[in-house]
């Protein structure tokens, strides 16, 4: 697995300790490099089961391939290292909306994961405390912004970013996305709901959660978290569990799978 470039203090993301221990009211959230050698794709397209091995060969691009097998491989890795058992051991369900759980076999261990990936990153947050939504977005130009905003989120967030300069509107639209997104895979309802949340998302703004359903107080039992993984990306990590202490991994010590 290829190290990547992130700064270790001012934005808190470390490499992860060999045996990271998942405490009570910890939420874990890792950064995974989609970019692989030969070697490292083999020993995840090892790990990973033959129903991912059949979907990994219906990507049409070799680069959008390496990323799925990357992905699937270390996010086994990362859930196998809390569990104690080998990464192609694992077994996941998928809910009815897409979001993935550790089957029924794996159940006794409290463990929940949500997985997040643009472009060559990807982030999963794994926790005991309950439901997790985590989400990552390589921040870019979108054709329509303005009209995106306007139609899909809520009032008080378009008058707010209509105002901003041109220069700031790439930054907060994918804040904003991020963030109501990780909410929103922590319920489970999925990006149906945009405009029942509101956040906060101007450029140098603290993740918070202002609404929920048009109710402060539903808001306040909710914490967000910012976790962009790497420069020009955006990341947000979302629990129903305020005073959650986050920790921010890098893969640099995650060691193959046996």
């Amino acid at each position: 697995m290829p190290l990547m470039t992130l700064p270790t203090t001012s934005s808190g993301w470390r490499p992860a300790p060999p045996d990271p221990v998942l405490a009570e009211g910890d939420v874990h959230v890792w950064a995974i490099s989609l970019e692989s050698g030969p070697g490292a794709l083999q020993r995840h397209f090892e790990t990973i089961a033959p129903d991912e091995r059949e979907r990994a060969a219906r990507f049409i691009f070799d680069v959008h391939r390496h990323r799925y097998v990357t992905c699937r491989g270390t996010v086994r890795r990362v859930l196998a290292g809390y569990l104690r058992v080998r990464a192609e051991d694992l077994v996941f369900v998928v809910s009815p909306l897409g979001k993935p759980a550790l089957a029924s076999l794996f159940s006794d261990s409290g463990i929940h994961f949500n997985v997040s990936h643009s472009e060559n990153m990807a982030l999963v947050a794994v926790t005991r405390i309950g439901p997790v939504g985590v989400d990552v977005e390589l921040v870019r130009q979108v054709k329509e912004m303005d009209h995106l905003v306007k139609r899909f989120f809520s009032l008080r967030e378009n008058e707010r970013f209509q105002k901003l300069a041109e220069a700031e509107k790439p930054s907060a639209f994918f804040n904003l996305w991020t963030r109501k997104e990780a909410l929103l895979k922590a319920t489970g309802v999925g990006i149906t709901k945009l405009s029942t949340v509101e956040v906060s998302f101007l450029p140098g703004e603290d993740a918070r959660v202002l609404a929920f359903e048009g109710d402060p107080e539903k808001a306040r039992q909710w914490q967000l978290e910012d976790c962009a993984p790497a420069p020009g990306y955006a990341g947000a990590v979302a629990i129903r569990a305020p005073g959650m202490n986050v920790r921010c991994w890098t893969t640099a010590n995650l060691t193959p799978s046996a």
